[in-house]
């Protein structure tokens, strides 16, 4: 297709870029910054990124970071240069899940409520009354209870959403006693569940997380967690019991929340930290104890 096929198509979409070249170039596909190829589209960030290669010659058309200036026949700039070349690879070489696809092995109950655009891989076990919104794709071995799901989230492999936390009483003898769950946990819309992640069920009242949250894998989102508009959380990090993480906040790879804890809106936990304090909005705080060192700057996430 000619690269005119996609500067098109971002117009459409709203995105804001600029085009420097010929329009009617072809493009063959897409390849990373040290294996791009004449032909080929690929993304190029910093500038130190591209004159550390050592052969140029085969680059001839690429999204670049807005503020760049390099000798590249063909550039589609942007400021926003990594979210428009994957939204252009999405678009146009990206997987498609067939919308009512059900894949074999996989269990729904009746009572379940599911879209009709719904995709579910193979092997899963969706219990109970659980509802799933509009083009949500549920990928293979996930488990869902107690839960419903908004529209176009996408549910990794291994994901378990709905079980019951960790909760328990102890006795007069000092053993433990299960606290049975009776809530539930909500999901908006745009939200993202990353492989092998857990999302437990509220003892009462619901976990929630709302629209355009993304999880990475290997999470753990205990119960009655409220995770706000926007926030991220990335892979390997532990969300304790009732914690709230305001909006656009955002959970490095590690990160540890104590329970009853809320995290404010902008704020960044950064790597392997361990928050046993509130921290405020616009907050950076890393370390063991986590502790404060600035403001978030842009950039940081």
């Amino acid at each position: 297709m000619e690269i005119k096929t996609i500067t098109q198509w971002l117009a459409k979409s709203g995105y804001t870029f600029a085009f420097k070249g010929d329009e009617h170039i072809e493009v063959s596909g897409f390849a990373s910054l040290n294996s791009c190829e004449t032909g080929k589209i690929t993304w190029i960030k910093k500038r130190e990124n591209y004159e550390k290669l050592e052969n140029k010659t085969g680059i001839n058309i690429a999204v670049v970071q807005n503020g760049l200036e390099l000798d590249i026949p063909n550039q589609i700039v942007a400021t926003k240069s990594k979210e428009v070349f994957f939204a252009i690879l999405h678009h146009f070489w990206g997987a498609e899940k067939k919308p009512g696809f059900i894949g074999a092995g996989t269990f729904i109950s009746p009572e379940a409520e599911i879209d009709s655009t719904v995709y579910v891989g193979y092997n899963c076990s969706i219990v109970g009354k659980v509802k799933i919104g509009a083009n949500t794709v549920i990928e293979n071995n996930v488990t869902v209870s107690n839960a419903e799901i908004g529209e176009n989230c996408l549910i990794h492999s291994g994901v378990v959403i709905g079980a019951d936390g960790f909760g328990f009483a102890f006795g007069e003898n000092g053993l433990p006693i299960k606290v049975e769950h009776f809530g539930g946990v909500i999901i908006g819309d745009r939200v993202e569940v990353g492989a092998n992640t857990c999302v437990d069920r509220g003892t009462i009242e619901n976990t929630t997380i709302y629209d355009d949250v993304k999880i990475d894998n290997l999470v753990h989102i205990a119960h009655n967690v409220v995770l706000q508009k926007g926030a991220v959380v990335v892979a390997g990090a532990i969300i304790c019991g009732s914690v709230q993480l305001g909006e656009d906040s955002y959970v490095a790879p590690g990160g540890i929340v104590k329970n009853q804890l809320q995290v404010g809106n902008n704020a960044f936990v950064g790597l392997g930290a361990v928050v046993t304090k509130p921290v405020d909005d616009y907050s950076v705080v890393i370390g063991v104890p986590a502790k404060e060192i600035r403001k978030v700057k842009l950039g940081d996430k």
